[in-house]
């Protein structure tokens, strides 16, 4: 009776170092699969916030051009500002269309 009372234990203890390795495996595993996910978000959450951040920009550019246009010029001094920065705006969209 005692051998097979030993022999139930021994089973025991062997079962549950089998179910601790297993879970310990799967543990660290999943760990690994989830930093990954984890770093793959964020660099596409960077990406998104470079883009808004560029939308943002392009969105101030329109709407200062839209006012200049709307509101009269009320100088020759001014509207002579205003042509320059057209003109510099202008050269600049050239260059990057050539670099592109």
């Amino acid at each position: 009776m005692s051998m097979f009372i030993n022999q139930m234990l021994g089973c025991l203890l062997i079962a549950a170092g089998i179910g601790g390795a297993v879970g310990w495996l799967l543990r660290h595993v999943s760990a690994g699969k989830d930093a990954q996910l984890l770093a793959d978000v964020t660099a596409m959450m960077r990406i998104k916030e470079q883009m808004l951040e560029k939308a943002r920009y392009e969105l101030r550019e329109a709407t200062a051009k839209l006012q200049a246009i709307e509101s009269p010029v009320t100088a020759p001094q001014e509207a002579e500002q205003h042509l320059l920065q057209l003109k510099m705006q202008a050269k600049d969209n050239e260059s990057l269309e050539k670099a592109a």
